[in-house]
């Protein structure tokens, strides 16, 4: 990554430029009513601070002018207190007009005056807002850092609300990253403590991330349904802001599903709202979606102009992310429209960007644009050394993973070493706590490690059919197609490999999970084949417990999909999930359906990895996921077992703790 302070110029940490007006205590003084005309200028500070905390201006725009005159005040008496806090307001408004160089200047100097103040309130504030910088302008590694430091302080202070927010902003920086399993996990605890908050803004804010977060892994139909959760929300209690996003998303997704018409309509009201608000982030990203949909209806001339004017915009705002996607959407047109010299100059523009910023999922997708560009205008040697740097991302991106499983093990290892220590079990305990922590980091290890060889083998299959297919007779082409298709069957075992290797959650990281939700999510998640199947699920009102979000939904999803699949081809599927409590620590959660059954003889097999009851061909799957099952409840100190008979169905039970 290049230098961050060479990239946004040294922060000056005097007064920052932007200023509305004069010093005016006569104007102040309207705001927070003049009290016999005998009020200290520090309470007349901390007044209208206060005001603009309760948000009781009718605009940001008036907010910006208290908050300007309420600085120039402070400093003009020294108060430090009301020079930090009315900095922190001024680099968060200034954040959300997208002039995001003033709004660092301000958390800059709020920071060097904290220094010696050392309030935590307003350290938390400070922090987040840097994040919030960062995130912005596409630093995810500065950005994490700083949130990392406010959740920190927010937890010391007992602020579960502002840890509720900063999640949510983590779970971004993740999603960015191409960690969705983790974006996940934020977003669903943001939403545990937002959704009962009454701050509809913050919980539109979770919704409209894990839409997003739905609509990048091509579901787009849930996402749907998340976007669509905001607009049913209070509209009067909704922030402008929020509400573009909402209706910019809904926008984005119907694109993504082919109706042009209705993406339009929901994306010009985005437009429409942050022209009215002057949001000028958020008109970049209109403007870039409309032109993705002209680009769809083969309106090339207009999708060019809208790009190039949400291309405008992202330069006046300095966001460099937002740049460096417009040159990759006008590189992708021009390239469809075999306008490969500009189409080349743009993609590699945008990838210069990209790897400045260190984006490695879109330096993988603008790498492998440029290597099929270099391959059609015959440059073969070029297009190879791309496809050599996508497949180096690829493996790079592979060994980040590898070494977060070893930090994740590492840390799990410790914990479990302390716990024996304190519990004083034997030498046989500690030796097979160890053997299965080093079974499970082999398995991690040796997933990634034997994915990389199988990625290259399909990219280069890949190439030398499209270069040499035609010189091949049938069975050479059937040959590589083996080769392209075995590699993919490969990658898919390895996995679910992967999973089974990392589905042992640390019982220690577990939080209050509502099973309501989480059944909520995997019945989206099998949308389609429980249509197909014209499967009906009941369900008892579930309790909480104490797990990982990520590890109940795939508790859920594997037992679940799996009554799915092993159905009776004349009747319709019937699933029943119920609960009854047991002892004063556990849960019984209990999941039936009417399919096949499993033979007596048979029951115990299904828990073992890679143990198959029926034939590959009757049947599709790896055998991992009931023993992924097994061990997800057995980490949580539960354990899980079934019942059933042969031509009737089967019934899962498992033991999950009590909150």
């Amino acid at each position: 990554m290049i230098d961050i302070q060479q990239q946004i110029g040294t922060i000056y940490l005097g007064e920052p430029k932007k200023v509305i007006g004069d010093v005016s205590r006569d104007f102040l003084l309207k705001v927070v009513g003049n009290r016999n005309g005998d009020i200290l200028d520090k309470e007349l500070i901390r007044g209208v601070l206060k005001e603009i905390d309760e948000v009781k201006f009718e605009s940001r725009e008036t907010a910006l002018e208290y908050a300007c005159r309420t600085f120039h005040l402070a400093k003009e008496i020294n108060f430090v207190e009301g020079i930090i806090r009315s900095g922190i307001h001024l680099g968060n408004l200034y954040w959300f007009k997208a002039d995001f160089k003033i709004s660092l200047e301000y958390f800059q100097l709020a920071l060097h005056y904290n220094e010696t103040f050392k309030d935590q309130l307003c350290e938390g504030g400070i922090q987040k807002g840097i994040g919030n910088y960062y995130l912005r302008v596409g630093f995810l590694k500065e950005a994490l850092k700083h949130y990392t430091n406010s959740v920190n302080i927010y937890k010391a202070l007992g602020d579960e609300n502002q840890c509720g927010s900063l999640y949510n902003n983590i779970g971004i920086v993740y999603k960015d990253e191409g960690d969705y399993e983790k974006a996940l996990s934020y977003y669903l605890k943001s939403l545990n403590i937002k959704k009962n908050s009454g701050d509809f803004n913050a919980l539109a804010n979770v919704y409209l991330n894990i839409g997003i977060l739905n609509d990048i892994q091509k579901e787009h139909e849930n996402a749907l349904k998340y976007f669509k959760k905001i607009l049913e929300l209070p509209s009067d209690k909704l922030d402008d802001i929020i509400l573009a996003s909402a209706y910019n998303s809904v926008g984005q997704t119907y694109v993504e599903l082919g109706d042009n018409i209705n993406a339009l309509n929901y994306i010009y009201k985005s437009l429409n709202i942050n022209k009215k608000i002057e949001n000028k982030s958020g008109m970049t990203h209109s403007y870039q979606e409309i032109g993705r949909v002209l680009e769809a209806n083969k309106e090339y001339g207009a999708a060019t102009v809208n790009y190039e004017q949400a291309l405008k915009i992202s330069r006046e705002i300095g966001s460099l992310s937002d740049e460096a996607n417009c040159l990759h959407c006008l590189g992708q047109l021009n390239y469809q429209i075999q306008n490969y010299l500009t189409a080349e100059q743009q993609l590699k523009k945008s990838y210069v960007m990209s790897e400045a910023m260190n984006h490695k999922p879109k330096l993988i997708d603008i790498g492998q644009l440029l290597a099929d560009l270099h391959y059609k205008t015959n440059r073969f040697r070029e297009s190879c050394d791309y496809m050599k740097q996508v497949y180096k991302l690829q493996v790079e991106l592979s060994d980040e993973e590898k070494t977060r499983i070893l930090v994740e093990t590492k840390t799990r290892f410790e914990l479990q070493q302390r716990d024996l220590e304190i519990e004083k079990l034997s030498v046989k305990q500690e030796m097979l706590l160890k053997a299965n922590q080093e079974l499970e980091l082999f398995a991690g290890k040796a997933a990634h490690d034997l994915k990389e060889p199988l990625r290259m083998m399909s990219s280069f299959s890949s190439l030398l059919h499209r270069k040499y297919g035609n010189q091949l007779d049938t069975s050479g082409q059937e040959f590589i197609g083996h080769i392209h298709e075995g590699a993919k069957r490969m990658e898919k075992l390895l996995t679910d490999m992967l999973t089974f290797a990392k589905s042992g959650a640390d019982p220690s990281q577990s939080v209050e999970v509502n099973l309501n939700d989480i059944l909520h999510i995997v019945k989206s998640n099998l949308r389609l084949i429980i249509e197909e199947k014209n499967a009906e699920i009941q369900c008892d009102e579930l309790p909480m417990v104490k797990a990982a979000n990520v590890a109940m939904i795939q508790l859920l999803q594997n037992i679940i999909a799996n009554a799915l699949k092993f159905t009776k081809s004349d009747i319709a599927s019937k699933i029943n999930m119920r609960y009854v409590t047991r002892g004063d620590n556990f849960y019984q959660i209990s999941i039936t359906d009417n399919g096949i059954g499993i033979p007596k003889a048979q029951t115990e097999k299904v828990f073992i990895i890679f143990q198959r009851v029926h034939k590959r061909g009757d049947y599709e799957g790896s055998g991992i996921g009931l023993a992924t099952c097994k061990k997800i409840v057995e980490c949580l100190g539960g354990k899980i077992w079934l019942e059933s008979v042969e031509g009737e169905g089967t019934t899962f039970h498992f033991l999950l703790p009590k909150i």
